[in-house]
């Protein structure tokens, strides 16, 4: 079914592009914490191994929910779902580590991808709140609310 407007159109290309972006972050990410010698790929001043994580998973979960919101799919239940889906998954991520020597599982790794985590959703959020409150009308136009 072809989309009913330019602007149905555009968002479904977002959603594919930042779901696609997304999947193959997954695949960078999991390699980047998994190989046994990551500063190789590092600059030699790089900054501390907490924030890495922050940063990381930060953008993990703004590129996920992104794709959510250009879909038109961002609830706050949803944002919280995908909150736990990838708390689990950073969990999961760090726990196999250690099946990679010399690599090894930190707890306060996995608190700073949490953290990441809920600062990269709540930016999103906050994109989405925007957004919301700059076309009120258009949206209402598009319910059916108010119209006479």
């Amino acid at each position: 079914m072809a989309p009913s407007s330019p602007l149905a159109a555009a968002r479904i290309l977002a959603a594919r592009v930042l779901g696609g972006a997304t999947a193959a972050y997954v695949v960078v990410l999991v390699f980047a914490t998994h190989y046994p010698k990551p500063e190789r790929f590092l600059p030699s001043a790089a900054t501390s191994d907490k924030m890495l994580h922050f940063l990381a998973y930060g953008l993990l979960a703004a590129l996920a929910g992104g794709a959510v919101a250009a879909a038109g799919r961002w609830t706050l239940k949803r944002a919280a779902l995908l909150a736990v889906g990838l708390f689990v998954f950073a969990a999961l991520d760090e726990v196999t580590q250690p099946f990679f020597p010399p690599r090894m599982a930190e707890p306060l790794d996995w608190v700073a991808d949490c953290v990441g985590i809920v600062i990269g959703l709540l930016g999103i959020a906050l994109v989405v709140m925007v957004a919301r409150r700059l076309r009120p009308a258009a949206g209402q136009r598009q319910l059916g609310v108010g119209a006479r």
